[in-house]
C-alpha cells in the first residue's frame, strides 16, 4: 500500500506543481481542458494547491498511525474523479477520451478512497 500512496502523491503533486507554477502551460497541455472555457490562472493555481495538499496527505498516510491522513485526498481526489465520471456519462464522451480520463483521472482519483475504505482502523483504542 505504501508504494501506491507514494506513486499517487508523486502523480498528484506533480500535477499541482505545474498548475501552480505554470498554469498557462498546464492549461495548454492537458487534453480537453481548453474545451471547458477560458483559462482562469488564479483558479488553476488554487486547484494546484489542492492537488499539492492532497499529495502531502497521501505521503503522510505512508507514516501515519491512522487513516485520517487519507480523508482529505479521498474527498478531493475522489470527488474530482466522480465529477469527471458524471460528465463522461452525461456528455457522451468518446471512447478515446473515456480511456484517457479513466487512466489519468478516475483511477488515480478513486484509489485514495479505495485505500481509505480498505485500510483497517489503527492507532489508539478507547
Amino acid at each position: 500500500m505504501r508504494t501506491i500512496l507514494i506513486l499517487l502523491a508523486v502523480w498528484h503533486g506533480a500535477n499541482g506543481i505545474v498548475m501552480l507554477l505554470a498554469p498557462e502551460t498546464w492549461y495548454a497541455l492537458v487534453p480537453g481542458v481548453t474545451a471547458t472555457g477560458a483559462a482562469n490562472l488564479h483558479f488553476i493555481r488554487d486547484i494546484g494547491l489542492a492537488f499539492i495538499a492532497a499529495a502531502a496527505c497521501l505521503l503522510a498516510a505512508t507514516r501515519a498511525d491512522t487513516k485520517v491522513a487519507l480523508l482529505a485526498p479521498a474527498i478531493f481526489l475522489g470527488g474530482h474523479a466522480g465529477l469527471h465520471l458524471v460528465e463522461m456519462i452525461v456528455h457522451d464522451t468518446t471512447a478515446a477520451d473515456a480511456l484517457r480520463d479513466t487512466a489519468l483521472i478516475l483511477v488515480p482519483g478513486f484509489l485514495p478512497l479505495a485505500l481509505l475504505l480498505r485500510r483497517p482502523f489503527e492507532g489508539r483504542t478507547a
